[in-house]
């Protein structure tokens, strides 16, 4: 028989409002019948020990290579004007797809770098999707004025309603004012044919198509000095890096014990472990093995945005077997088009440092490259997800003068651009556009 793996079961996270600390709350608790199920649960941790035993055996097993994830945003507002209130800014989103870009890659020179033994790139990629589910060009981004100040968790079926692309094809991602001071919440992956028991807050549940998570404008993204409201420890977009790891299959690091008695575990092995979770940004924490610090960097704890950088090999194994073999989180890996590519493992340009200055245009809309150490034969300017958006081979006199890369069109990010010297060798710079 077919195991099919589906995506239903939410994980909730909030804030105290009185210590302005991250509190999840877990639906239902382990008597529930279906919980073995669920990420943490006995069918689905038997599975996912015999898919990685499957992996271990394969002398190819995915060969490192990068995958991408298509996104779309359901900016869900009250009238408000583009880039106010509810309705936040193109740039706000580009941020948080660069955040988690740099989270997810370990990218050197950003907040997601860490230089720790069992830090990971986890080589898992997002794109603003180019493309709706009719073929259509988008910029990703879907809004909608519901007319509605703020939603319940028992409202999830009706502000999902409002705007859906197939997640089959895209990670959805609503972003809407949430009640009770939730920060956001995702669903985990999860097997059939239990997945009807595993929305608790949607009795009679006939359908699995409100799959994403949900995050509060105010914790969306890179939030500018006061729009974050009462939740200023967490405006540097980490509630979408946690709740895209629990959509992938990742657990609380301290796996939801209340003790180091309780035994718990995240199923990751390189996560020390832990009898409670972590909040604020404390500069000592001990695990439950005495002496051994607590990982209060990881995204899957609740520490402050500013305090998280880390996501381990363990968990990138983890979360990758998830893409690999839950049908429905296989399939958005498998929709390469709506991120501008013709496969799933493209090539991305090479990381080589060269002597190059880099410097914008006077008039802002293109950078201008100038070698000290070599003739520019073409440049490739490519986006963070490796895309590419443009290539040029400069004049036969380029050495005289700067090979000027046009940015029109394109938005607020991190690009790389390629430069391919005279002897066909390859160089790399990086810089950020605002």
């Amino acid at each position: 028989m077919q195991k099919i793996w589906y995506c239903c079961f939410y994980l909730l996270i909030s804030v105290l409002p009185a210590a302005a600390q991250r509190k999840c709350f877990t639906y239902p608790d382990s008597k529930d019948p279906s919980a073995a199920f669920r990420p943490g649960g006995k069918f689905f941790e038997e599975r996912m020990a015999a898919f990685a035993r499957e992996t271990d055996k394969s002398v190819a097993a995915d060969g490192d290579s990068l995958y991408y994830l298509p996104v779309v945003v359901h900016v869900l507002h009250i009238g408000e004007p583009e880039g106010s209130g509810r309705n936040i800014s193109m740039e706000r989103i580009q941020s948080q797809i660069d955040i988690l870009n740099q989270d997810y890659g370990r990218q050197a020179g950003s907040p997601g770098f860490n230089n720790h033994p069992d830090g990971a790139d986890t080589r898992i990629r997002f794109c603003l999707a180019n493309l709706d589910p009719d073929g259509n060009p988008s910029n990703g981004v879907v809004r909608v004025n519901t007319g509605v100040d703020a939603f319940s968790l028992s409202q999830n079926s009706q502000l999902k309603a409002y705007s859906i692309w197939n997640p089959e094809k895209y990670l959805n991602i609503w972003v809407c004012q949430l009640l009770n001071n939730y920060l956001g919440y995702a669903q985990y992956p999860i097997i059939s044919p239990l997945w009807a028991d595993s929305l608790p807050m949607i009795p009679n549940a006939e359908d699995v198509q409100p799959d994403g998570i949900v995050i509060d404008p105010r914790v969306f993204g890179d939030v500018p000095a006061g729009e974050s409201g009462p939740y200023g420890s967490y405006n540097k977009g980490r509630t979408a890096s946690h709740e895209i790891g629990h959509y992938l299959g990742l657990l609380h690091i301290w796996g939801d014990g209340f003790s180091c008695a309780d035994n718990k575990t995240d199923y990751c092995t390189d996560t020390p472990p832990q009898g409670t979770y972590t909040s604020g940004c404390p500069t000592s924490a001990i695990s439950c093995i005495p002496n051994v610090p607590a990982m209060k960097e990881n995204y899957m704890d609740y520490t402050n945005d500013a305090c998280m950088n880390i996501f381990t090999a363990e968990q990138k194994k983890r979360m990758r077997l998830v893409l690999r073999n839950c049908i429905r989180r296989k399939s958005v890996l498998q929709n390469v088009p709506a991120c501008g590519l013709t496969s799933i493992s493209p090539e991305i340009p090479e990381n080589k440092q060269g002597s190059i200055r880099l410097l914008y245009s006077d008039q802002g809309d293109g950078v201008e490259l100038i070698p000290s150490d070599m003739e520019i034969a073409g440049t490739q300017l490519f986006d963070l997800p490796g895309r590419l958006l443009s290539s040029q081979i400069p004049a036969k006199d380029f050495a005289s003068y700067p090979v000027r890369i046009s940015l029109r069109g394109i938005p607020a990010g991190t690009y790389f651009i390629r430069v391919k010297d005279s002897r066909g060798q390859f160089r790399q710079l990086s810089f950020r556009r605002f």
